[in-house]
């Protein structure tokens, strides 16, 4: 009978903190592909297994194992899922946090600080950008190769001489395929120097640091730093730097020491914005002396404490001085590799190597704090997902309404948001917005890639169907509206007009326009429109209109709108969704022959009996004369539309 030891532990408890990971990010497996995504996806697409190991022009980084992937699943499914890619990105993350409880475990032989290492680690509320985004799993795929790398590390510096050899070989395959997939790689020999001290128990003389040559730690060191050099005369583009003139650098100092104390600073959301500075620094220095008299009571705890810190402080000027604050600012995946170090430092804060009797008070606050992190950071992150959940839903009514539709028909997205930010007082300093589409990114290619066809697509603004919200956003603007129906390359084209209520963006089908060559018979005339066909269903979910019409005069007057008022059996008015056709301003809608296919919806209503439904000017308030084709006119300038039960 085998006994449960502290090893099967560790090792349970590793494998619920991945699934803990994979429950927390599960969400995102519904999310579309979206923003840096779309953009490794054009790249990849002029790679083949010869050329993406070479540097890429139009990427700005030599990061081939960026693509590598990308490679595969299209090789094997034709093309890139968005539920693959995302479950990708999940599951490398929880795996990241498997391999940090088991290497805390290896080096300190402590289940509860190595555990909570692990929980502060896959629940770090900066994260949400790395793993919800597939474009940004560079982050997860660096971070767990360099987390393998030291595991590899550390087998070879226990193992017996023969055996060595061959950890030797495989920590040096590691250290290169982290290069191959981040230049941040370049820190594995400052890493593994530190779990060398931690797992000497103490830290080299000067003689020793000078004669630091004959230490594995720094041939990797010296082969990053040989790397880092190199790197800079590859033929690839150059991001902006940044400037160490004005306040930026301190802005980004501000920011890291945010994230570097985000269970102190979470509590800024209760002070009022114009202390942030205040709660920032205040956090800093709560946490420096949380850090020396927990070294200077309990010397085990040293170098754990030298391991996180070290770690986060080595990871720092990576991000922050090679780059723009306002990129840092915007780039919360950017913490992913430091939040290792955070992690560390904040597990053994809250749970040191040598733990206090389970009964007293010491041990008491510890656990109520992390319970705290732990929860907060979690409601945090599932708020951010639900910002891409919200974010998305357009797309969601695009795959719909185009799954079915050939390739050749076009997609019109109108206000179709490019990002969201919906104000959340928590980490003030910096941006937790979420981002759908870039500057350098095209409608085409999020359609494309969501719906396995290309379609002919535009994106434009129609700055008068913008709404205030409680929300901040921004409408993707590509095409001129003044343009929109000068192409020829689609004979149909889908209208998707994105609303923005109070609560979220929504996608709303509100119809297409089609190029006829038959001429069809008007059932009445409305001054400047012909409505040429019209029907009304009661189905399970809505009540559906459907109209056809065509324009008489090229263009229709700008103030053109259709009134449509739902009532019951007894003649009581239910609902009205005015608006112009396609809700679509009128001088933007194509001449004849093009014929429009209106879609308007109400919620399902049993007492629902008729629609009326005609043409007035808004401006005036006045409705245009109705009339039949027999110039019969019509009662209230009105056609009236019976109800029929839905159709099978």
């Amino acid at each position: 009978m085998h006994t449960f030891t502290h090893r099967h532990k560790i090792f349970i408890s590793a494998t619920i903190i991945l699934f803990l990971a994979v429950i927390l990010y599960w969400p995102t497996i519904t999310l579309p592909a979206i923003y840096d995504t779309l953009l490794h996806i054009r790249i990849t697409k002029g790679l083949n297994w010869l050329t993406v190991w070479l540097p890429t022009e139009a990427f700005g980084f030599y990061r081939p194992l960026t693509f590598v992937p990308l490679l595969a699943i299209h090789t094997l499914f034709g093309n890139y899922p968005s539920w693959l890619l995302h479950g990708l990105n999940v599951v490398q993350h929880g795996l990241n946090g498997f391999l940090l409880v088991l290497l805390c475990w290896r080096l300190w032989r402590r289940v509860w600080p190595s555990v909570l290492t692990g929980l502060f680690f896959v629940l770090f509320p900066f994260s949400y950008q790395a793993v919800a985004v597939y474009g940004h799993n560079v982050h997860p795929t660096t971070t767990g190769i360099l987390l393998a790398g030291l595991h590899a590390y550390l087998n070879a510096l226990r193992h017996s001489a023969e055996r060595r050899h061959l950890w030797w070989v495989i920590t040096g395959m590691l250290f290169v395929l982290g290069l191959l997939s981040h230049e941040s790689a370049i820190l594995f020999g400052a890493f593994a120097a530190l779990v060398h001290w931690h797992e000497d128990g103490r830290f080299p003389s000067l003689r020793q640091l000078f004669h630091s040559w004959r230490m594995p730690w720094f041939y990797f060191l010296v082969a990053g730093g040989f790397y880092a050099i190199g790197y800079q005369f590859l033929p690839i583009s150059r991001a902006p730097q940044a400037t160490l003139t004005g306040g930026g650098i301190w802005v980004s100092l501000l920011y890291l020491l945010q994230a570097a104390t985000y269970p102190l600073t979470w509590f800024g959301r209760f002070v009022p914005p114009d202390w942030d500075f205040v709660v920032v620094l205040g956090a800093t220095a709560v946490t420096l002396l949380l850090t020396i008299l927990l070294a200077y009571r309990l010397p085990k705890v040293r170098w754990p404490l030298l391991l996180g810190w070290g770690w986060w402080l080595l990871s720092a000027p990576l991000i922050t001085l090679p780059l723009p604050p306002d990129y840092l600012l915007h780039g919360p995946r950017l913490l992913y590799l430091g939040s290792v170090g955070i992690a560390i430092a904040w597990g053994i804060i809250l749970a040191p190597v040598t733990p206090p009797k389970p009964a007293s008070l010491t041990m008491l606050w510890r656990v109520l704090a992390a319970s705290l992190v732990v929860t907060s950071s979690w409601f945090f992150v599932r708020a951010r997902l639900n910002d891409y959940i919200r974010l998305t839903a357009p797309v969601r009514t695009i795959t719909a309404v185009l799954q079915e539709q050939p390739p050749a028909d076009g997609v019109v997205l109108v206000n179709l948001p490019q990002w969201l930010d919906a104000f959340d007082p928590t980490y003030r300093v910096g941006k937790t917005f979420v981002a759908m589409l870039g500057n350098y990114l095209f409608a085409e290619e999020l359609v494309a890639e969501n719906t396995t066809a290309p379609h002919p697509t535009q994106a434009i603004v129609l700055p008068d169907l913008l709404a205030n919200t409680p929300y901040g956003y921004a409408p993707h603007h590509q095409t001129p509206p003044e343009r929109l129906w000068e192409t020829t390359e689609a004979k149909r084209w889908h209208v998707i007009l994105t609303r923005y209520t109070p609560e979220t963006p929504e996608g709303v089908y509100t119809g297409w326009l089609e190029r006829e060559t038959a001429v069809l018979t008007p059932l009445a005339n409305f001054g400047p429109l012909q409505l040429l066909s019209a029907s009304a269903q009661l189905c399970q979910n809505a009540i559906q209109l459907t109209l056809d019409w065509q324009s008489t005069l090229t263009p229709p007057p700008i103030t053109t709108s259709i009134f449509v008022q739902l009532f019951s059996t007894d003649g009581q008015l239910l609902a009205q969704a005015d608006g112009p056709p396609l809700s679509l301003r009128p001088d933007l809608l194509p001449p004849t022959p093009w014929q429009i296919h209106d879609i308007r919806q109400f919620p399902p209503d049993a007492t629902a009996a008729y629609i009326l439904v005609g043409v007035y000017d808004f401006a005036t308030g006045e409705r245009y004369p109705a009339t039949t084709i027999d110039k019969i006119e019509l009662q209230d300038n009105a056609w009236r539309i019976p109800i029929t039960p839905c159709s099978p």
